[in-house]
């Protein structure tokens, strides 16, 4: 129940504030508006105030905004010409087309600092302070002569106090110079190395880790881990006979090739032993068990400015990595089996609303983010596929034809539908997988 009435309240607000976006401009300028629709389809519930008609609709998988003379060849009368849609400039039209997505943008973008404000899940780990749990072979930390046991001082000059301050230092530099100070067993010392960046992340990396227990927390079903017996809370003690005492081991081991190891786990005081064979993952591009350590987090909340900060910069970062994801999901690099529809939503919703607020809202304000950029895309039937002929109509000088457009509409229909049901077969297969 929790599941279906948080997937409501998320699905009802994005729709509400895109369609209220048109709803109020298309006002603002002058356009009548005979529909203000949550949801498609048959009307559940309605009433009229003015001209509009307010209503909930059947199918609630969006919205829309009826406007006086906006489908093609449709009928107007004299009185109404001048509250016509179609018979406004480009540039009315296309502000009352571009309200809706901005209104998500927007509302995103208020949203972040406030669930900064009122306090977020984060890694206990950040609060600690900076002592080198691991250092990854072969990394730039590695060749410096940094090792396990360190204490990281400063970066460039600048003092930190715990990993999260060591982290949002360290992720400025890319390919560039340095100086880490560091102490030792009562020694200060400075190592200069170069950070190079991940490949999937555009940001310093040095090798460091904090101390992180091997520890499982969940299993994914489908992988080796679980068919083999391995529970979450087993603490793995070696593998193949070699000790692991960091998380970062563990990973190393697992990912090096798809060879049967000897896992020795602790549960309940007890050593075990189980034979797991690690599982080619063709999007990762590494062979996986299926397992996740098991975090400890403590809930932190941020001054006014810093959650602006902290806002600003998850916007920016979510955004940039929608259209990695694109580009991916094109180049092939990434599956389309990835993507997920209105049930995977729900579920998510669901599992946020359990978890807090701010859990919820976060969840508001991604989807918004990505709603507000897709629906400027320049496709038929979004947003943008009107904006970029309101584009080609202004270039031209008149406007397209009622069959081009007519025409477009209908790929771009196909599109979508090709597309829901993609991802709704995708939301089914995890289920019943």
């Amino acid at each position: 129940m929790v599941t279906v009435v948080s997937f409501i309240i998320v699905l009802g607000i994005l729709i509400f504030i895109h369609e209220v976006g048109h709803f109020a401009v298309a006002k603002y300028s002058g356009v009548g508006v005979e529909k203000f629709s949550l949801g498609f389809g048959p009307r559940l519930i309605g009433v009229r105030y003015g001209e509009t008609e307010y209503r909930l609709s059947l199918l609630p998988l969006g919205g829309y905004v009826k406007m006086v003379g906006e489908a093609q060849g449709e009928d107007v009368t004299e009185q109404d010409l001048s509250r016509s849609f179609n018979h406004k400039g480009v540039l009315t039209r296309s502000l009352i087309v571009a309200s809706g997505p901005f209104m998500n943008l927007i509302l995103a973008a208020l949203l972040f600092p406030l669930i900064y404000m009122i306090g977020v899940q984060a890694p206990a780990f950040l609060e600690q302070s900076p002592k080198v749990g691991f250092v990854s072979p072969e990394s730039p930390a590695y060749s410096a002569g940094m090792r396990r046991g360190d204490m990281i001082e400063s970066v460039n000059g600048k003092p930190v106090k715990n990993w999260e301050e060591y982290l949002s230092a360290s992720s400025l530099y890319h390919d560039r110079d340095v100086d880490m100070g560091v102490s030792r067993a009562n020694a200060a010392f400075t190592v200069t190395l170069k950070a190079s960046h991940e490949k999937t992340e555009k940001a310093g990396y040095s090798g460091l880790y904090p101390e992180m227990e091997p520890v499982i927390g969940e299993l994914s079903a489908g992988y080796p881990a679980k068919e083999a017996g391995i529970h979450g809370g087993d603490r793995i003690i070696s593998v193949d006979g070699a000790s692991i005492v960091h998380w970062a081991e563990l990973e190393e081991v697992i990912r090096r090739d798809g060879k049967k190891k000897i896992f020795v786990v602790e549960r309940n005081g007890e050593n075990l032993t189980i034979e797991v064979a690690p599982k080619y993952n063709d999007e990762l591009k590494a062979y996986l068990v299926g397992i996740t350590r098991r975090e400890s987090y403590v809930r932190k909340s941020y001054g006014f400015v810093e959650s602006v900060e902290k806002g600003a910069s998850t916007s920016i970062a979510m955004t940039g990595q929608l259209f990695l994801v694109i580009k991916g999901l094109v180049t092939g690099e990434y599956s389309l089996k990835a993507l997920g529809g209105p049930i995977m939503i729900a579920k998510v919703a669901g599992k946020a609303a359990k978890t807090g607020v701010a859990e919820l809202l976060a969840l508001v304000a991604f989807l918004s983010l990505q709603l507000g950029i897709i629906n400027l895309f320049p496709i038929p039937v979004l947003d943008g596929g009107h904006l970029l002929f309101f584009c080609i109509e202004s270039i031209k000088g008149s406007p397209l034809s009622e069959r081009f457009l007519s025409v477009a509409q209908q790929v771009g229909m196909v599109f979508l539908i090709g597309l829901m049901v993609l991802v709704t077969y995708n939301d089914l297969f995890r289920i019943f997988e």
